[in-house]
C-alpha cells in the first residue's frame, strides 16, 4: 500500500510537471503557435495538447501518466543503469505512439540509433522520475503522522475551594445559635450550616 501511494504520487508529480515544462518550452520555441491548438492522437482521439495540465484533456493526461509509469518501471528494472533505463523509456514511447501519424518516423528507431539530443529526452524522463520519487518520499517523511484516535485532553484540575476565617467571638455566637436551633428543631444543627445560611442570606440581600 505504501509503495502504491508513492507510485501514484510520483506519477502525478512527474506527469503534471513534465507536461507544463514541455508546453513552456514549445511556446518559447514556437511563439506564433503559442496560442494555437496542437492536435495529437491520444487514446484514439485527436486532442489539443497545448493546454496547461489542469485544463488538459483526460486522454492526454492519461498518456502523460502512462509515460510516467513507464519511467517508473524503467527505474525498477535498471535502478543503477541510466542508459538501460532510457532505452526502456524509448521502447515504451514507440509502443504508445506507433499509431500517431503526427510523430516523425525517424524517431521510431532503436534507442542506439537515435541522435544524442533525442536520447537526452529519454534520459530526462528517467531523471525526472527519480526526482519525482525523491520529492514524494521527502514530503511523506516530513508530513505529520495522522492518528486515528484523538489525543485525550488533560483532565482539568478542580478549582480550589474558596475559604474564609471566622474570629473566635463569631464562632461562639454560632455555637450558641446552633445549640438553640438544635433544641427547637429536634436535630443537631452544626455551626457550618448556620454559617452557610448566613452567607446565602447576605447574598440575597446583596442581589436585592
Amino acid at each position: 500500500m505504501k509503495d502504491q501511494y508513492v507510485l501514484e504520487a510520483a506519477v502525478e508529480h512527474f506527469a503534471s510537471r513534465s507536461h507544463n515544462a514541455w508546453r513552456r518550452k514549445f511556446q518559447k520555441a514556437n511563439p506564433r503557435e503559442a496560442k494555437k491548438p496542437r492536435m495529437r492522437l491520444r487514446g484514439g482521439e485527436m486532442v489539443d495538447i497545448n493546454k496547461p495540465w489542469s485544463q488538459l484533456h483526460p486522454r492526454a493526461q492519461a498518456d502523460n501518466r502512462s509515460a510516467a509509469r513507464d519511467a517508473y518501471q524503467a527505474l525498477l528494472k535498471h535502478p543503477k543503469d541510466r542508459e538501460a533505463a532510457a532505452r526502456y523509456v524509448h521502447q515504451r514511447w514507440i509502443a504508445r505512439n506507433k499509431g500517431d501519424p503526427n510523430q516523425p518516423r525517424e524517431l521510431f528507431k532503436p534507442y542506439s540509433a537515435l541522435p544524442e539530443h533525442e536520447k537526452d529526452k529519454d534520459r530526462a524522463h528517467v531523471d525526472s522520475m527519480r526526482a519525482a520519487l525523491a520529492a514524494v518520499k521527502a514530503k511523506k517523511a516530513i508530513s505529520p503522522k495522522k492518528t486515528s484516535k484523538k489525543q485525550a485532553k488533560p483532565a482539568r484540575r478542580p478549582a480550589a475551594a474558596k475559604s474564609f476565617t471566622l474570629d473566635a467571638k463569631t464562632v461562639k455566637r454560632l455555637e450558641a445559635a446552633a445549640k438553640r436551633m438544635s433544641a427547637v428543631t429536634g436535630r443537631k444543627v452544626a455551626i457550618e450550616e448556620l454559617a452557610q445560611a448566613a452567607v446565602r442570606a447576605m447574598l440575597l440581600v446583596y442581589e436585592v
